[in-house]
C-alpha cells in the first residue's frame, strides 16, 4: 500500500505584465507599435522624406478615387489575413522572438498600405466575441464591472449580474455609451435559472459565463457563527453551482461553453480568519475539473482562476497602497483571452492571476512509499519511512484519477517485505479520539487500531446498531469506548459524549460522508446540496450547529465536528484534527462535481484550521485515501472492494494524530494509492522546509515568465501570444504554501515597468 506525499507545490507558471497607463488598441501610437530596436524593418524607413515618400503618393491618389466604404472593406479583409497569418507565426513561436504581435502586425501593414490618418482610424482587433453572449455575476464593480467592459468592447453582449441594480445600471449605462450591448439582472446567484433567463430573453442565449460573485464574513474559526459560514457557502459555491447548471444544457446543445470560476489563494493555501472562505474557494478548484472532464465531449471549457484584484470585498482587507497596485484591468484579459473560442485551452487548469503576473498552478506527487499489506503496516511503521512519503525529488504530476496506477502498486506492496517498525511506539494511551461515520468501513477500522493503541473512543454514526457493533467490539477486547448516535452535524452531543465520559477529547477524525454520483447534466439540487452539507458542514460543526440545505451539509459536518472540539483544544493547548478529502476532491472526476466540491471545500478548511490552531498546538492535517467501504460499494466492482481494504489506510490516520507528530501541519496525505497532499500552508512548527509535506504540493511551477509590453497593461492577444511561457514548468518554478508567499510574487511585479516586450527569462 503506497503512501504519496503530494505537496500542495501550486506550480507556478508565472507571466508578469507590465503595468502602466492604459492602454486601448484605438489609442495605440506609432510609437509603440514600430520600436527604434526593432531589426525586422528599420524605424527611419516611416519617415515622410525617406523611402515611404512614394508609398504616401499612391496613397493620396488612392484616397481620391475610394470611398471610405470601399476602404473599410478592404481593410477588414487586410486584418482578417493579418490575424491569421500572426497566428500562425504564433504556433511557430516566431512572433515573440519578433517582439510584436497580431495587432503590431496589422499596424505595419496598415501603414505601408494607407498611410497614419486613414490607418489610425480603424482597427480590428484580433479576438472579437461578436454574436456572442456573456453573464457575468457580482458586475456592479471591481473584477466583474471590468470583465463587462472589456468583453463589451469587444462585441459581446453582455448580461450584468449584481444584487445592487444602481450599481449594475451604471455599467449598463457605460457599456452603451460606447456602443455594447447590455442589460442589468439582480437575481441572487443562488437563481441560476433567473440569471441565464434574461440572457436567453435578450439575446437569444449564452456562451460564457463567469462566476465572479462573492462575500467576505472573515473571522476566526472559534468564534464564527453558523450563519457567517452559511453565507460564504451559499454565494460562492451554491451560486456557481446554480448559474452553471442553469447554463449547461445550452452549452451542451450548441456545442459551445466557457466557464470562469473564481477561487482565490485563500482557497489555495488556507488563510487565518477565512476558513469559511477558503472551504467555498477550494471547493471550486475540483468542481472546475469535474466540469472540464464532462464538458470536454461538447466543447464546454472550465477554467478556475485565483485573481488578485482591488474591488468592494478586498477594499475590508487589503491597505490602499496594495490595491493601488492591483487594478481589475490586470485580469481582465487573461480571462477574456482564455474565453475565446480560439483562445488557448485552459480547461480544467488553475492560474493565479494579478498586478501583472500570471502563474499556472498544479499539483505535484512525491513517489511515497509501498507498504506491505499485513499486521506489520502499523503508524510506527508509517513514522519509520516519513522520510521517504516526504520526499520530492523524483515528483510526478497527474492530471486524472485514470493515471494512478492501482494495480501495479498493489503488486508492489504484496512483493514487499515486513514492515520496520519506528521507536518508540506510537500509542494513545490516555488520550480520547472522536470518529465520525465509524459505524462501518473506514470510521470502524480507526475506531478499533485506536482502541487497540490505548485510546479512548468515542463512536458517531447515525446507525445505532452499527455504532453499538463496534462499541461493542472494541470493550470486548479490553478497550474503552462510548457511542454518539447523531448526524455528525450535531457536533455539541458528539462531544459532549466525549466529556460526560472520559472527560475530555484529544483527537478528532472527521471521517463520514456519502456518495451521490451522477453527471452534471442529470445531478439534481438536492443532490448537490446533500453531499456538500454531509462532507463539509458536518465537519465544521464537531466544530458548529446548522440547518440549512445540504448543499452546505458537506461542509457543516467537518465544521460543525471542528467547531465543537475547538474550545476543547485551545484551552488543553493541545488537539489533533484528521479530515477527509478524496482524490475526486484533488482531480476531480466525471459525475461527482457534488463529491469533488466537497471533498476540495474539507482540504481548504484544513489547511486553515491548522494555520489558525498552530498556535495552540492543534494540528490539522488531511487525507485522500481509497478504500472499499459502504460508501464506494455504490460505484466500485467487488474485486476492487477486496483490494482496497480500509485496514490500509488506518496506519498514516494514526500516526497523523500521534502526540509525536510535530512536522508538517497541514499535510495532505494520499494513502493506499491516493496521494497525500500537503493543502495547508506551512505551519509554524513544520519540521521540515518543503511544500512536500503532503501527498500534494501545490506545484507552483511558476514558470515565473516576467513579460513587460510597452508600458501599458497586456492584452488577451499579449496571453495567446505568450501563453507557452506562462504554462511551462522549468526552473523558474517556484513552490508558494501559503497566501502571504503568493502574495510575495505578486507585489514583486509593482514596480516591474520595463519596456522591453521580450519576456525577462
Amino acid at each position: 500500500m503506497p503512501i504519496y506525499n503530494t505537496k500542495f507545490f501550486w506550480c507556478y507558471a508565472p507571466l508578469r505584465f507590465i503595468k502602466g497607463a492604459s492602454f486601448t488598441p484605438s489609442c495605440m501610437s506609432l510609437s509603440s507599435c514600430f520600436p527604434a530596436h526593432s531589426w525586422l524593418i528599420p524605424f527611419h524607413l516611416f519617415s515622410h522624406s525617406h523611402s515611404l515618400t512614394v508609398y504616401n503618393l499612391i496613397l493620396l491618389k488612392t484616397r481620391r478615387f475610394c470611398a471610405r466604404a470601399c476602404t473599410a472593406v478592404f481593410w477588414y479583409i487586410l486584418a482578417q489575413a493579418a490575424t491569421s497569418f500572426s497566428s500562425f507565426l504564433a504556433s511557430l513561436h516566431v512572433i515573440y522572438y519578433l517582439k510584436f504581435d497580431s495587432e503590431q502586425l496589422i499596424y505595419y501593414l496598415g501603414y505601408f498600405c494607407f498611410g497614419p490618418s486613414t490607418f489610425e482610424i480603424i482597427l480590428v482587433m484580433s479576438l472579437s466575441f461578436k454574436d456572442h453572449t456573456v453573464v457575468v455575476t457580482g458586475a456592479g464593480g471591481g473584477l466583474g464591472k471590468t470583465y463587462s467592459l472589456l468583453f463589451a468592447s469587444r462585441g459581446a453582449n453582455v448580461v450584468v449580474n449584481d444584487f445592487n441594480g444602481d450599481a449594475a445600471q451604471k455599467v449598463v449605462d457605460e457599456i452603451k455609451r460606447g456602443g455594447g450591448k447590455a442589460i442589468v439582472n439582480t437575481s441572487s446567484v443562488t437563481d441560476g435559472d433567473g440569471v441565464v433567463k434574461s440572457a436567453l430573453d435578450a439575446f437569444g442565449g449564452v456562451t460564457i459565463l463567469i462566476n465572479n460573485a462573492g462575500i467576505l464574513r472573515d473571522k476566526g474559526f472559534k468564534n464564527m457563527s453558523d450563519k457567517e459560514w452559511d453565507q460564504v457557502m451559499e454565494v460562492h459555491l451554491k451560486g456557481a453551482y446554480a448559474c452553471t447548471k442553469a447554463a449547461w444544457p445550452i452549452f451542451r446543445k450548441q456545442k459551445f461553453g466557457r466557464i470562469i470560476n473564481t477561487t482565490s489563494a485563500a482557497g489555495l493555501y488556507g488563510n487565518f480568519g477565512q476558513a469559511n472562505y477558503s472551504a467555498a474557494k477550494m471547493g471550486l478548484v475540483a468542481f472546475t475539473k469535474t466540469l472540464a472532464f464532462e464538458g470536454a465531449k461538447y466543447n464546454i471549457k472550465a477554467t478556475v482562476i485565483a485573481p488578485m484584484a482591488a474591488s468592494a470585498m478586498t477594499e475590508t482587507v487589503m491597505p490602499p497602497e496594495m490595491l493601488a497596485n492591483l487594478k481589475p484591468q490586470f485580469v481582465a484579459p487573461f480571462v477574456v483571452a482564455v474565453c475565446h473560442p480560439n483562445g488557448p485551452d485552459a480547461s480544467g487548469r488553475i492560474f493565479e492571476v494579478g498586478a501583472g503576473f500570471i502563474a499556472e498552478v498544479r499539483w505535484e506527487q512525491g513517489r511515497g512509499a509501498i507498504f506491505k499489506p499485513d499486521a506489520t503496516f502499523t503508524p510506527s511503521a508509517v513514522k519509520a519511512r516519513w522520510s521517504e512519503i516526504t520526499d520530492f525529488s523524483n515528483p510526478r504530476y497527474l492530471k486524472s484519477l485514470a493515471e494512478i496506477d492501482m494495480k501495479g502498486n498493489r503488486e508492489t506492496a504484496l512483493k514487499a517485505s515486513t514492515n520496520p517498525q519506528a521507536s518508540p511506539e506510537v500509542r494513545f494511551d490516555g488520550k480520547t479520539v472522536i470518529i465520525t461515520g465509524a459505524g462501518a468501513g473506514l470510521g470502524r477500522v480507526y475506531s478499533l487500531m485506536y482502541s487497540k493503541l490505548g485510546a479512548n473512543v468515542v463512536v458517531n454514526d447515525v446507525s445505532e446498531k452499527g455504532a453499538n457493533s463496534v462499541m461493542d467490539e472494541i470493550v470486548k477486547s479490553g478497550g474503552k469506548a462510548t457511542t454518539a448516535i447523531c448526524s455528525a452535524e450535531d457536533g455539541d452531543t458528539i462531544i459532549k459524549a466525549a466529556l460526560d465520559n472520559f472527560g475530555t477529547v484529544h483527537v478528532l477524525v472527521a471521517n463520514a460522508g456519502i456518495l451521490r454520483d451522477k453527471s452534471f447534466t442529470a445531478m439534481t439540487e438536492q443532490e448537490w446540496d446533500i453531499v456538500l452539507s454531509i462532507h463539509l458542514r458536518a465537519t465544521y460543526k464537531v466544530r458548529l450547529k446548522l440547518h440549512i440545505r445540504t448543499l452546505q451539509l458537506i461542509s457543516r459536518i467537518l465544521v460543525q465536528c471542528a467547531k465543537a472540539v475547538w474550545p476543547v483544544f485551545q484551552k488543553q493547548k493541545y488537539g489533533r484534527i484528521l479530515t477527509t478529502c478524496s482524490p475526486t476532491g484533488i482531480y476531480g472526476n466525471f459525475g461527482q462535481a457534488n463529491y469533488a466540491a466537497a471533498k476540495a471545500g474539507i482540504t481548504g478548511l484544513t489547511k486553515t484550521l491548522a494555520i489558525e490552531g498552530a498556535k495552540y498546538n492543534i494540528l490539522a492535517n488531511v487525507i485522500a485515501p481509497t478504500a472499499g467501504t459502504a460508501m464506494t460499494e455504490t460505484v466500485w466492482p467487488k474485486e476492487m472492494l477486496e483490494a482496497f481494504r480500509p485496514e490500509h489506510i488506518a496506519p498514516l490516520v494514526g500516526y497523523l494524530t500521534s502526540q509525536g507528530w510535530l512536522c508538517l501541519a497541514r499535510a495532505s496525505l494520499k494513502c493506499a494509492q491516493f496521494i497525500a497532499s500537503q493543502i495547508m500552508p506551512k505551519s509554524p512548527v513544520v519540521c521540515l522546509n518543503y511544500r512536500e509535506g503532503g501527498l500534494h504540493k501545490p506545484v507552483g511551477n511558476v514558470a515565473a515568465v516576467m513579460a513587460s509590453l510597452l508600458k501599458k497593461p497586456y492584452t488577451p492577444e499579449d496571453v495567446v501570444a505568450k501563453w507557452k511561457q506562462i504554462t511551462v514548468f522549468d526552473e523558474r518554478a517556484t513552490h508558494p504554501t501559503s497566501t502571504s508567499e503568493a502574495m510575495q510574487q505578486l507585489i514583486e511585479n509593482f514596480e516591474n515597468k520595463g519596456d522591453d516586450v521580450k519576456a525577462k527569462l
